[in-house]
């Protein structure tokens, strides 16, 4: 999946190509690692699906919070 992403000051603006469950995902996991996250999906009828996520290190928060996913992956897997 190759993403459109544009960094400015302390946030970091993804572009999930309308991959909304993705966006949400990533943006809860921010939230459970404790970091601030807001996830807009755009006009209905738009191509869009941004998640928006604001700290000193933005790219190190998203990388925790795909690990934080996986994580909860690997658990939901362990109980199958």
């Amino acid at each position: 999946m190759e993403l459109e992403a544009v960094e400015k000051d302390d946030r970091i603006l993804i572009n999930l190509n309308q991959n909304h469950t993705v966006a949400n995902l990533i943006r809860k996991a921010v939230w459970e690692n404790g970091g601030e996250a807001a996830y807009d999906q755009g006009h209905p009828l738009g191509g869009e699906s941004n998640l928006i996520v604001e700290a000193e290190n933005p790219e190190e928060v998203v990388e925790d919070a795909i690990e934080t996913a996986r994580e909860w992956f690997d658990e939901l897997e362990d109980q199958l």
